[in-house]
Parts: structure tokens; C-alpha cells; sequence
């Protein structure tokens, strides 16, 4: 049985989750703030994370930098469900494929399968080579030498 950790600050949206995904079973993990979800997965790790943008304490994307920093965690895939536009976020997104964000003002449960399924039965051995996949380039940044690159 997979195991979904939901860090959502509001009650309604935990059963609204929970409800969406009673058929399918799965464990939850049901976590109010980025603190908490932090002492709970020295408990337990959960295979994937549901991620409220918007909180007190530890907003979203601090508890996302967070999880994308400790190597035991960074290949757990993470779906930000936000009522915040996207595009505030797309960023971390273009270098995490083990991302996915739902806007909450258009949520349904086949869409939230649909994200689940997508990241959840990902292979491990994918999502772990996935994690390390550099920064996307900038201006700033050398580039890589090749193997065998005879101009290196």
C-alpha cells in the first residue's frame, strides 16, 4: 500500500483529498504545517507528497527546497495543489519532473488520480537519477565537460 503524506493547513481540504482517493488505497500521512510533515517523515517516508503552497510557519516551496536538499528524500515526487497561479512556481517545476501542480480552484478527483498514478509508479531507479539531473543552465553557469570530449 503507497503512502501519501497530505501538509495542507486546512482540515476540509485533507477530507476533500481523502475522499477523492478512498477507492484507490492508499495510506495517509495528514500533516498541517512544513514542521510537522518534517518530524513525521523521520517516522515515516511517505512514496509521494501533496503540498499546500500557502501556509504559516513553512510555506510550500521552503518545505519543498527543504525535502529537494536531503538525498533520502529528494526522489519522492511532490504535488503542489495551490489556489496560487502556477507561475509563481513554474520554476522549480522546469527542473523536477517528479513535480506536478493542480491548481486548487479546479481540483477533481480524476485529476488528482491522474497526477498520482503519473508520479507514484514512476520507477524508483528512475526517480533517483530523475533528482540528480543538474539545474537547468544559466548564463552564468560553465558548461559541463563531455566524456571524451577532446576539447576539454
Amino acid at each position: 500500500m503507497n503512502t501519501i503524506m497530505i501538509i495542507e493547513n486546512n482540515e476540509t481540504y485533507h477530507n476533500t483529498y481523502k475522499s477523492m482517493l478512498k477507492n484507490h488505497n492508499y495510506k495517509f500521512i495528514h500533516t498541517y504545517d512544513g514542521y510537522e510533515a518534517m518530524e513525521k517523515m523521520d517516522e515515516t517516508t511517505p512514496d509521494l507528497i501533496i503540498l499546500d503552497m500557502i501556509m504559516d510557519m513553512i510555506t510550500g516551496d521552503t518545505f519543498f527546497m527543504y525535502l529537494r536538499n536531503i538525498p533520502e528524500y529528494a526522489s519522492i515526487p511532490v504535488i503542489i495543489i495551490s489556489s496560487a497561479p502556477e507561475r509563481l512556481y513554474r520554476h522549480l517545476r522546469i527542473t523536477d519532473p517528479n513535480l506536478a501542480f493542480i491548481d486548487k480552484g479546479s481540483l477533481d478527483g480524476e485529476t488528482l488520480i491522474e497526477e498520482i498514478s503519473k508520479k507514484i509508479f514512476l520507477p524508483e531507479n528512475t526517480r533517483r537519477v530523475i533528482s540528480r539531473l543538474p539545474e537547468t543552465p544559466t548564463p552564468d553557469t560553465k558548461s559541463a565537460s563531455v566524456v571524451g570530449d577532446s576539447n576539454n
